[in-house]
């Protein structure tokens, strides 16, 4: 982990999101009770949700050039997981393969686009904090 707060707070929550992503594989592929796999994969639609509503504030309060492509893969993600909860809506079991592809979706985006932007993230704060540095291009 960094040593910046915001580093230490985004890896946690990305820990817990992957956690529930496997969690989630797990349960499909034993098919556990399916109330409890749907109960899972609804924790993670509202955690993702809020975790990638405030990654996204906090790239528009930096001015992060990638915002729309990152944005653009948030949304993707919430299409898979909504899906996958809407199938599971239908009463149709979550498959391993379908649960896979959303843990392997999110820890991509996790090791690309998150790590890309904690590292910009870093560096607007260190400028933030020392006006008289010149500005990021």
């Amino acid at each position: 982990m960094s040593s910046d707060p915001y580093s230490n707070n985004t890896d946690a929550e990305h820990h817990v999101q992957l956690s529930l992503a496997q969690t989630l594989c797990e349960a499909a592929s034993t098919g556990v009770d399916t109330a409890l796999a749907r109960e899972i994969l609804d924790q993670l639609v509202a955690y993702s949700d809020v975790h990638f509503l405030s990654e996204q504030l906090l790239m528009r309060l930096c001015s992060y050039p990638d915002y729309d492509d990152h944005l653009s893969d948030h949304d993707r993600l919430m299409l898979k997981l909504e899906a996958a909860r809407q199938r599971d809506g239908e009463e149709q079991t979550l498959t391993p393969p379908a649960a896979e592809a959303i843990l392997a979706l999110l820890a991509q985006h996790i090791s690309t686009r998150d790590r890309r932007f904690v590292d910009f993230f870093r560096d607007w704060s260190r400028h933030a904090a020392k006006p008289e540095s010149p500005p990021i291009t």
